[in-house]
Protein backbone atom coordinates (compact mmCIF):
# COMPACT_ATOMS: atom_id res chain seq x y z
CA UNK A 1 0.00 0.00 0.00
CA UNK A 2 1.21 3.37 -0.73
CA UNK A 3 2.43 5.23 2.27
CA UNK A 4 0.61 7.82 4.33
CA UNK A 5 2.33 10.29 5.69
CA UNK A 6 -0.55 12.07 7.65
CA UNK A 7 -1.26 8.44 9.27
CA UNK A 8 2.87 8.03 9.96
CA UNK A 9 3.12 11.34 11.26
CA UNK A 10 0.25 10.18 13.57
CA UNK A 11 1.81 6.84 14.34
CA UNK A 12 4.81 8.40 15.04
CA UNK A 13 3.40 11.45 17.23
CA UNK A 14 1.62 7.83 19.29
CA UNK A 15 5.02 5.73 19.14
CA UNK A 16 6.90 8.25 20.54
CA UNK A 17 4.79 9.03 23.28
CA UNK A 18 3.99 5.32 23.83
CA UNK A 19 7.52 4.60 23.65
CA UNK A 20 8.38 6.52 26.53
CA UNK A 21 5.57 5.26 28.38
CA UNK A 22 5.71 1.33 27.83
CA UNK A 23 8.87 0.55 27.25
CA UNK A 24 9.45 -3.22 25.39
CA UNK A 25 8.11 -6.16 27.54
CA UNK A 26 11.33 -7.91 29.50
CA UNK A 27 12.40 -11.61 28.64
CA UNK A 28 10.39 -13.79 31.33
CA UNK A 29 11.52 -14.15 35.05
CA UNK A 30 14.00 -17.23 34.93
CA UNK A 31 13.17 -19.90 37.65
CA UNK A 32 13.97 -18.79 41.74
CA UNK A 33 13.98 -18.93 45.18
CA UNK A 34 13.17 -16.90 47.80
CA UNK A 35 15.15 -19.00 50.04
CA UNK A 36 17.90 -18.65 48.01
CA UNK A 37 20.57 -15.80 49.34
CA UNK A 38 24.67 -15.69 48.89
CA UNK A 39 24.95 -12.54 50.75
CA UNK A 40 27.33 -9.84 49.45
CA UNK A 41 30.13 -10.33 52.40
CA UNK A 42 32.75 -11.72 52.77
CA UNK A 43 35.32 -11.76 56.25
CA UNK A 44 36.20 -8.51 58.20
CA UNK A 45 33.76 -6.61 55.06
CA UNK A 46 31.18 -6.56 52.79
CA UNK A 47 32.73 -7.50 49.24
CA UNK A 48 31.29 -4.19 47.56
CA UNK A 49 34.04 -2.53 49.76
CA UNK A 50 37.28 -1.13 47.74
CA UNK A 51 40.54 -2.43 48.02
CA UNK A 52 42.98 -0.24 49.76
CA UNK A 53 44.53 2.19 47.31
CA UNK A 54 41.56 2.45 44.64
CA UNK A 55 40.78 4.91 43.14
CA UNK A 56 36.90 4.12 43.50
CA UNK A 57 35.03 5.63 46.06
CA UNK A 58 32.01 3.51 48.32
CA UNK A 59 29.39 6.71 48.03
CA UNK A 60 27.14 7.61 51.01
CA UNK A 61 23.97 9.05 50.36
CA UNK A 62 22.84 10.52 52.89
CA UNK A 63 20.98 14.56 53.81
CA UNK A 64 19.79 15.04 50.40
CA UNK A 65 17.61 18.30 50.50
CA UNK A 66 15.49 19.64 47.63
CA UNK A 67 17.24 22.35 45.56
CA UNK A 68 14.81 23.64 42.64
CA UNK A 69 12.67 22.79 39.87
CA UNK A 70 9.42 22.34 38.81
CA UNK A 71 7.97 25.05 41.05
CA UNK A 72 9.00 23.80 44.38
CA UNK A 73 7.00 20.12 44.00
CA UNK A 74 10.31 18.59 45.27
CA UNK A 75 8.74 14.62 43.32
CA UNK A 76 7.91 15.78 40.55
CA UNK A 77 9.95 15.96 36.45
CA UNK A 78 12.56 18.47 36.76
CA UNK A 79 12.87 18.94 40.62
CA UNK A 80 17.09 18.64 41.48
CA UNK A 81 18.48 17.36 44.46
CA UNK A 82 21.45 17.86 45.86
CA UNK A 83 23.67 15.18 47.74
CA UNK A 84 26.83 16.77 49.58
CA UNK A 85 30.28 14.76 50.06
CA UNK A 86 28.91 11.62 48.97
CA UNK A 87 32.41 10.07 48.96
CA UNK A 88 36.21 11.15 48.21
CA UNK A 89 38.86 10.61 45.37
CA UNK A 90 42.18 11.00 45.91
CA UNK A 91 41.08 13.44 48.26
CA UNK A 92 38.80 15.40 46.46
CA UNK A 93 35.06 15.60 47.39
CA UNK A 94 32.74 14.66 45.19
CA UNK A 95 29.19 16.27 45.62
CA UNK A 96 26.09 14.58 43.54
CA UNK A 97 23.27 16.45 41.76
CA UNK A 98 20.28 14.55 41.05
CA UNK A 99 17.72 15.34 38.47
CA UNK A 100 14.03 14.34 38.15
CA UNK A 101 14.63 13.69 34.11
CA UNK A 102 10.85 12.20 33.71
CA UNK A 103 8.16 9.54 35.19
CA UNK A 104 6.49 6.95 33.09
CA UNK A 105 3.52 5.39 34.83
CA UNK A 106 5.19 6.04 37.45
CA UNK A 107 5.23 8.94 40.87
CA UNK A 108 7.69 9.18 43.18
CA UNK A 109 6.49 9.14 47.16
CA UNK A 110 10.20 9.22 48.76
CA UNK A 111 13.40 10.69 47.29
CA UNK A 112 15.78 9.27 49.54
CA UNK A 113 14.31 6.90 52.28
CA UNK A 114 17.29 6.86 54.78
CA UNK A 115 15.61 4.44 57.08
CA UNK A 116 15.36 1.40 55.01
CA UNK A 117 17.62 -1.33 56.21
CA UNK A 118 19.23 -4.80 54.65
CA UNK A 119 17.54 -8.20 54.93
CA UNK A 120 19.26 -8.33 58.15
CA UNK A 121 17.48 -5.64 59.45
CA UNK A 122 20.97 -3.31 59.40
CA UNK A 123 20.66 0.33 58.05
CA UNK A 124 21.59 0.68 54.00
CA UNK A 125 20.89 4.95 54.77
CA UNK A 126 24.12 5.20 52.39
CA UNK A 127 22.26 4.31 49.88
CA UNK A 128 20.39 6.10 47.28
CA UNK A 129 17.04 4.68 48.07
CA UNK A 130 13.89 6.12 46.05
CA UNK A 131 10.76 5.08 46.63
CA UNK A 132 8.60 4.52 43.36
CA UNK A 133 5.04 3.30 42.74
CA UNK A 134 2.77 2.92 39.76
CA UNK A 135 0.75 5.96 38.44
CA UNK A 136 -2.50 3.48 39.03
CA UNK A 137 -3.91 0.27 40.69
CA UNK A 138 -2.78 -2.48 38.88
CA UNK A 139 -4.68 -5.84 38.28
CA UNK A 140 -6.22 -6.14 34.68
CA UNK A 141 -3.70 -5.02 32.05
CA UNK A 142 -0.02 -5.14 31.48
CA UNK A 143 1.69 -2.04 32.31
CA UNK A 144 5.23 -1.08 32.36
CA UNK A 145 6.57 2.17 34.12
CA UNK A 146 9.78 3.69 35.53
CA UNK A 147 11.16 7.65 36.62
CA UNK A 148 14.05 8.70 34.85
CA UNK A 149 16.98 10.15 36.68
CA UNK A 150 20.27 12.34 35.74
CA UNK A 151 23.30 12.06 38.48
CA UNK A 152 26.06 14.53 37.95
CA UNK A 153 29.24 14.27 39.62
CA UNK A 154 31.29 17.92 41.36
CA UNK A 155 33.97 18.69 43.03
CA UNK A 156 35.35 20.54 46.26
CA UNK A 157 33.59 20.92 49.08
CA UNK A 158 29.94 21.87 49.15
CA UNK A 159 30.49 22.69 45.31
CA UNK A 160 28.18 22.13 42.69
CA UNK A 161 29.64 24.15 39.81
CA UNK A 162 32.72 22.34 38.87
CA UNK A 163 32.24 19.22 37.32
CA UNK A 164 34.31 16.08 37.92
CA UNK A 165 35.10 13.18 35.25
CA UNK A 166 35.12 9.86 37.24
CA UNK A 167 37.09 6.47 35.90
CA UNK A 168 35.69 2.79 36.75
CA UNK A 169 32.49 4.03 38.28
CA UNK A 170 30.43 0.87 39.86
CA UNK A 171 26.81 1.75 40.53
CA UNK A 172 25.84 -1.25 42.51
CA UNK A 173 22.19 -2.19 42.04
CA UNK A 174 20.45 -4.11 45.10
CA UNK A 175 17.03 -5.97 45.93
CA UNK A 176 15.96 -6.15 42.56
CA UNK A 177 12.66 -8.69 43.18
CA UNK A 178 9.32 -8.08 42.92
CA UNK A 179 6.32 -11.01 43.35
CA UNK A 180 4.40 -13.30 41.07
CA UNK A 181 1.09 -15.34 40.86
CA UNK A 182 0.41 -18.32 39.59
CA UNK A 183 4.39 -19.14 38.04
CA UNK A 184 4.86 -21.80 35.94
CA UNK A 185 0.86 -21.61 34.09
CA UNK A 186 0.01 -20.41 31.21
CA UNK A 187 -1.36 -17.56 33.17
CA UNK A 188 1.53 -16.73 34.48
CA UNK A 189 1.62 -13.23 35.89
CA UNK A 190 4.13 -10.76 38.05
CA UNK A 191 5.14 -7.84 39.17
CA UNK A 192 9.02 -7.15 39.21
CA UNK A 193 11.27 -3.95 39.01
CA UNK A 194 13.21 -3.00 35.82
CA UNK A 195 16.42 -1.29 36.46
CA UNK A 196 18.42 0.39 32.99
CA UNK A 197 21.16 3.32 32.44
CA UNK A 198 21.51 4.85 29.19
CA UNK A 199 23.91 3.16 26.70
CA UNK A 200 27.14 5.54 25.98
CA UNK A 201 28.99 2.83 23.91
CA UNK A 202 29.31 -0.79 23.04
CA UNK A 203 30.43 -2.10 27.07
CA UNK A 204 29.82 1.20 28.38
CA UNK A 205 28.43 0.22 30.86
CA UNK A 206 28.69 -3.45 31.32
CA UNK A 207 26.28 -5.43 33.58
CA UNK A 208 27.61 -7.80 35.62
CA UNK A 209 26.00 -10.30 37.99
CA UNK A 210 26.55 -13.54 39.61
CA UNK A 211 26.39 -16.99 37.94
CA UNK A 212 23.14 -17.62 40.20
CA UNK A 213 21.52 -14.72 39.53
CA UNK A 214 17.31 -14.47 38.94
CA UNK A 215 18.17 -11.03 36.64
CA UNK A 216 17.36 -11.26 33.08
CA UNK A 217 19.15 -8.77 30.59
CA UNK A 218 16.62 -5.97 29.19
CA UNK A 219 17.84 -3.25 26.51
CA UNK A 220 15.55 -1.51 24.50
CA UNK A 221 15.91 1.83 22.33
CA UNK A 222 13.46 4.42 22.98
CA UNK A 223 12.15 6.30 19.70
CA UNK A 224 14.32 9.00 19.81
CA UNK A 225 16.91 6.35 19.23
CA UNK A 226 18.34 6.49 23.12
CA UNK A 227 19.27 3.33 23.99
CA UNK A 228 18.86 1.58 27.29
CA UNK A 229 20.76 -1.40 29.18
CA UNK A 230 20.44 -3.35 32.39
CA UNK A 231 17.98 -5.61 33.83
CA UNK A 232 14.65 -6.76 34.72
CA UNK A 233 14.33 -7.98 38.10
CA UNK A 234 13.67 -11.12 40.04
CA UNK A 235 9.86 -12.05 41.21
CA UNK A 236 11.36 -13.48 44.24
CA UNK A 237 10.68 -10.86 46.58
CA UNK A 238 13.43 -10.79 49.65
CA UNK A 239 13.00 -8.73 52.65
CA UNK A 240 14.26 -4.80 53.07
CA UNK A 241 17.28 -3.65 50.60
CA UNK A 242 18.72 -7.54 50.28
CA UNK A 243 22.34 -7.58 49.82
CA UNK A 244 21.43 -11.78 48.38
CA UNK A 245 23.81 -11.89 44.87
CA UNK A 246 20.68 -13.37 43.59
CA UNK A 247 18.66 -9.99 43.10
CA UNK A 248 22.01 -7.83 42.68
CA UNK A 249 24.34 -6.26 39.49
CA UNK A 250 26.75 -3.74 38.60
CA UNK A 251 26.59 -0.79 36.46
CA UNK A 252 30.20 -0.74 35.37
CA UNK A 253 31.29 2.15 33.24
CA UNK A 254 34.71 2.95 31.42
CA UNK A 255 37.52 4.32 32.27
CA UNK A 256 40.00 6.96 31.54
CA UNK A 257 38.20 8.75 28.34
CA UNK A 258 34.87 6.67 28.64
CA UNK A 259 34.61 7.72 32.18
CA UNK A 260 31.55 9.57 33.55
CA UNK A 261 30.85 13.21 34.71
CA UNK A 262 26.98 12.32 34.46
CA UNK A 263 24.97 9.45 34.11
CA UNK A 264 21.23 8.77 33.71
CA UNK A 265 19.36 5.75 34.66
CA UNK A 266 15.29 4.77 35.03
CA UNK A 267 14.10 2.75 37.72
CA UNK A 268 10.82 0.98 36.69
CA UNK A 269 8.85 -1.93 36.69
CA UNK A 270 7.03 -4.70 34.86
CA UNK A 271 3.45 -5.83 35.25
CA UNK A 272 2.20 -8.98 33.50
CA UNK A 273 -1.77 -9.35 34.42
CA UNK A 274 -3.29 -12.72 34.31
CA UNK A 275 -5.38 -14.77 36.35
CA UNK A 276 -7.02 -11.92 38.47
CA UNK A 277 -3.88 -11.10 39.63
CA UNK A 278 -3.84 -7.97 41.63
CA UNK A 279 -1.08 -5.76 43.05
CA UNK A 280 -2.42 -2.18 43.49
CA UNK A 281 -0.37 0.32 44.02
CA UNK A 282 3.05 -1.37 45.59
CA UNK A 283 5.89 1.58 46.69
CA UNK A 284 8.42 -0.18 46.04
CA UNK A 285 12.51 0.62 47.61
CA UNK A 286 15.08 1.01 45.00
CA UNK A 287 18.62 1.23 46.44
CA UNK A 288 21.92 1.51 44.95
CA UNK A 289 25.47 3.13 45.45
CA UNK A 290 28.85 3.39 43.68
CA UNK A 291 31.71 1.18 44.70
CA UNK A 292 33.54 -1.50 44.04
CA UNK A 293 31.98 -4.73 42.99
CA UNK A 294 32.76 -8.57 43.04
CA UNK A 295 29.98 -11.42 42.79
CA UNK A 296 30.85 -14.82 43.77
CA UNK A 297 31.81 -16.59 40.28
CA UNK A 298 31.25 -13.18 38.04
CA UNK A 299 29.63 -13.19 34.95
CA UNK A 300 27.87 -10.52 32.37
CA UNK A 301 24.15 -10.90 32.23
CA UNK A 302 23.85 -13.52 29.47
CA UNK A 303 23.13 -12.89 25.83
CA UNK A 304 20.88 -10.76 24.57
CA UNK A 305 19.33 -12.18 21.05
CA UNK A 306 17.53 -9.29 19.56
CA UNK A 307 16.39 -10.42 16.69
CA UNK A 308 15.87 -14.30 14.36
CA UNK A 309 14.01 -14.10 11.52
CA UNK A 310 14.39 -16.24 8.03
CA UNK A 311 13.83 -15.85 4.11
CA UNK A 312 13.53 -18.41 1.56
CA UNK A 313 14.72 -17.49 -2.09
CA UNK A 314 16.53 -19.60 -4.46
CA UNK A 315 15.94 -22.90 -2.81
CA UNK A 316 17.56 -22.51 0.36
CA UNK A 317 16.55 -20.29 3.75
CA UNK A 318 18.62 -17.98 4.42
CA UNK A 319 19.30 -17.12 8.34
CA UNK A 320 19.65 -14.16 10.08
CA UNK A 321 20.06 -12.91 13.76
CA UNK A 322 21.45 -9.95 15.56
CA UNK A 323 22.56 -10.83 19.30
CA UNK A 324 25.05 -8.53 22.19
CA UNK A 325 26.28 -9.18 25.65
CA UNK A 326 28.49 -12.41 24.19
CA UNK A 327 30.70 -12.21 27.34
CA UNK A 328 31.32 -15.79 28.50
CA UNK A 329 29.53 -17.15 25.34
CA UNK A 330 30.25 -19.81 23.56
CA UNK A 331 28.62 -20.78 20.50
CA UNK A 332 25.21 -20.95 18.32
CA UNK A 333 23.54 -24.56 16.99
CA UNK A 334 21.36 -23.94 14.40
CA UNK A 335 18.35 -26.49 14.26
CA UNK A 336 15.89 -27.56 11.85
CA UNK A 337 12.40 -29.06 12.24
CA UNK A 338 9.85 -30.48 9.95
CA UNK A 339 6.70 -31.24 12.63
CA UNK A 340 8.22 -27.90 15.00
CA UNK A 341 8.81 -30.53 17.52
CA UNK A 342 11.63 -32.12 16.96
CA UNK A 343 14.84 -30.82 15.80
CA UNK A 344 18.05 -31.50 14.56
CA UNK A 345 20.85 -29.84 14.92
CA UNK A 346 22.62 -28.49 11.07
CA UNK A 347 25.27 -26.32 11.83
CA UNK A 348 27.32 -23.79 14.40
CA UNK A 349 28.12 -20.48 14.69
CA UNK A 350 31.24 -19.17 17.30
CA UNK A 351 30.57 -15.35 18.37
CA UNK A 352 32.02 -12.73 15.20
CA UNK A 353 34.08 -11.28 18.21
CA UNK A 354 34.70 -13.25 21.20
CA UNK A 355 33.72 -12.19 24.76
CA UNK A 356 32.06 -8.70 23.71
CA UNK A 357 29.29 -7.25 24.74
CA UNK A 358 29.35 -5.02 21.26
CA UNK A 359 25.85 -6.06 19.09
CA UNK A 360 26.64 -8.28 16.11
CA UNK A 361 24.88 -9.66 13.25
CA UNK A 362 25.14 -13.69 11.52
CA UNK A 363 23.82 -15.32 8.89
CA UNK A 364 22.99 -19.16 8.08
CA UNK A 365 21.91 -20.79 4.50
CA UNK A 366 20.68 -24.13 5.10
CA UNK A 367 19.99 -25.51 1.40
CA UNK A 368 16.64 -27.58 0.99
CA UNK A 369 17.06 -27.86 -2.73
CA UNK A 370 16.94 -32.05 -1.94
CA UNK A 371 14.72 -32.16 1.00
CA UNK A 372 11.09 -33.68 0.61
CA UNK A 373 8.43 -31.40 2.66
CA UNK A 374 6.94 -27.82 2.48
CA UNK A 375 7.15 -26.66 5.67
CA UNK A 376 10.02 -26.12 8.08
CA UNK A 377 10.91 -24.55 11.39
CA UNK A 378 14.08 -23.06 12.91
CA UNK A 379 15.62 -22.40 15.85
CA UNK A 380 18.78 -21.08 17.97
CA UNK A 381 20.27 -22.98 20.26
CA UNK A 382 22.28 -20.40 22.46
CA UNK A 383 25.24 -22.17 24.69
CA UNK A 384 27.83 -20.19 27.28
CA UNK A 385 31.10 -21.37 28.00
CA UNK A 386 29.74 -23.98 30.96
CA UNK A 387 27.56 -25.22 29.21
CA UNK A 388 24.45 -23.83 29.88
CA UNK A 389 22.22 -22.92 27.01
CA UNK A 390 18.51 -22.00 26.01
CA UNK A 391 16.93 -21.66 22.81
CA UNK A 392 15.65 -18.64 20.51
CA UNK A 393 11.84 -18.19 19.68
CA UNK A 394 10.89 -20.69 16.57
CA UNK A 395 10.68 -19.51 12.78
CA UNK A 396 8.45 -21.39 10.22
CA UNK A 397 9.47 -21.07 6.60
CA UNK A 398 7.56 -22.50 3.97
CA UNK A 399 9.19 -23.53 0.20
CA UNK A 400 6.30 -22.61 -1.59
CA UNK A 401 5.87 -18.81 -2.50
CA UNK A 402 2.13 -18.77 -3.96
CA UNK A 403 1.76 -15.20 -4.87
CA UNK A 404 1.92 -13.09 -1.21
CA UNK A 405 0.75 -10.01 -1.20
CA UNK A 406 0.80 -8.06 2.24
CA UNK A 407 1.16 -9.62 5.15
CA UNK A 408 0.38 -13.09 6.10
CA UNK A 409 0.05 -13.89 9.81
CA UNK A 410 0.19 -17.86 10.66
CA UNK A 411 -2.11 -19.05 12.09
CA UNK A 412 -5.07 -16.47 12.81
CA UNK A 413 -6.31 -16.71 15.29
CA UNK A 414 -3.45 -16.90 17.67
CA UNK A 415 -4.07 -19.42 20.63
CA UNK A 416 -1.72 -20.14 23.63
CA UNK A 417 1.48 -21.51 22.89
CA UNK A 418 1.24 -20.67 19.38
CA UNK A 419 4.57 -20.39 17.12
CA UNK A 420 3.50 -16.69 15.24
CA UNK A 421 4.94 -15.85 12.27
CA UNK A 422 4.49 -13.16 9.61
CA UNK A 423 5.63 -13.89 5.59
CA UNK A 424 5.72 -11.20 3.03
CA UNK A 425 7.97 -10.30 0.02
CA UNK A 426 10.58 -8.17 -0.34
CA UNK A 427 12.49 -6.67 -3.16
CA UNK A 428 15.48 -5.65 -0.94
CA UNK A 429 17.38 -6.04 2.17
CA UNK A 430 16.14 -3.56 4.87
CA UNK A 431 15.26 -3.21 8.58
CA UNK A 432 11.62 -2.88 9.65
CA UNK A 433 9.76 -2.02 12.07
CA UNK A 434 6.59 -3.65 13.51
CA UNK A 435 4.10 -2.65 15.95
CA UNK A 436 0.98 -4.21 17.30
CA UNK A 437 -1.95 -1.71 17.98
CA UNK A 438 -5.55 -2.48 19.72
CA UNK A 439 -8.40 -0.92 17.82
CA UNK A 440 -8.25 2.21 19.02
CA UNK A 441 -4.91 2.78 17.85
CA UNK A 442 -2.27 2.40 20.97
CA UNK A 443 0.39 1.00 20.06
CA UNK A 444 0.82 -2.58 22.75
CA UNK A 445 4.26 -3.88 21.12
CA UNK A 446 7.17 -3.08 18.75
CA UNK A 447 10.27 -5.17 17.40
CA UNK A 448 12.61 -4.35 14.83
CA UNK A 449 13.98 -6.79 12.39
CA UNK A 450 16.33 -7.53 9.29
CA UNK A 451 14.76 -8.53 6.05
CA UNK A 452 16.63 -9.82 3.14
CA UNK A 453 15.47 -9.76 -0.60
CA UNK A 454 12.64 -12.78 -1.14
CA UNK A 455 9.89 -14.38 1.05
CA UNK A 456 10.61 -12.88 4.48
CA UNK A 457 9.38 -15.08 7.59
CA UNK A 458 9.50 -13.18 11.01
CA UNK A 459 8.41 -14.28 14.30
CA UNK A 460 6.40 -11.37 16.45
CA UNK A 461 7.06 -12.06 19.70
CA UNK A 462 5.42 -11.58 23.30
CA UNK A 463 1.63 -12.18 21.84
CA UNK A 464 1.14 -14.14 24.87
CA UNK A 465 1.10 -11.36 27.28
CA UNK A 466 -2.10 -10.10 25.42
CA UNK A 467 -5.07 -10.29 26.40
CA UNK A 468 -8.06 -11.94 23.98
CA UNK A 469 -9.05 -9.56 20.79
CA UNK A 470 -8.59 -7.87 17.68
CA UNK A 471 -5.42 -6.52 16.83
CA UNK A 472 -3.43 -4.87 14.09
CA UNK A 473 -0.44 -5.80 13.16
CA UNK A 474 1.57 -2.91 11.09
CA UNK A 475 4.64 -3.21 9.08
CA UNK A 476 7.11 0.19 8.67
CA UNK A 477 10.13 -0.30 5.96
CA UNK A 478 10.88 3.44 5.94
CA UNK A 479 9.15 3.89 2.26
CA UNK A 480 5.49 1.88 2.82
CA UNK A 481 3.30 0.91 5.79
CA UNK A 482 1.71 -2.57 5.26
CA UNK A 483 -1.06 -3.81 7.97
CA UNK A 484 -3.14 -6.58 8.66
CA UNK A 485 -5.53 -7.68 11.30
CA UNK A 486 -5.41 -10.62 13.80
CA UNK A 487 -7.34 -12.44 16.58
CA UNK A 488 -5.70 -13.76 20.05
CA UNK A 489 -7.68 -16.34 21.22
CA UNK A 490 -6.48 -17.85 25.02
Amino acid sequence: MKKNYFLTASIAILAAISGFAQPTVPANPPAGNVNNCTVLTSTGAPIDQCPVGSTTFISNFQGGTYNRGNNGNNLGTGAIWRFTNIGTVSGVIINAEVTINSLSNAVITNMDDNSATDQAGASVADFFGPVISPDVSLNAADRRGYAQFTLNFFQGSNNFTTPITLSGLNLVSYDADGSYNTAGTSSQSWFRETRVSQSYAAGNPTILAGSGTELVAYNYTDPVATTWTGFAGSVYERTGISRCAQVASSFRYGNGANGRNAITFRFGYDFKAGNGYNVGNPGRQYGVRFGCYSFPNQITLPVTLLSFNGAFKNNATQLNWVAENQVNFSHYEIERSSDGISFNGIGTKTSVQNNTTARENYQHSDNLAVLNGNVFFYRLKMIDIDGSFKYSNVILIRKDQKNITGLTLNPNPIVSGSIVTVRFEAATKNTVEFKVLDLSGRVILKQQNYITEGTNSIAITNLDRLESGMYVLQMNDGNNISVTKFIISH
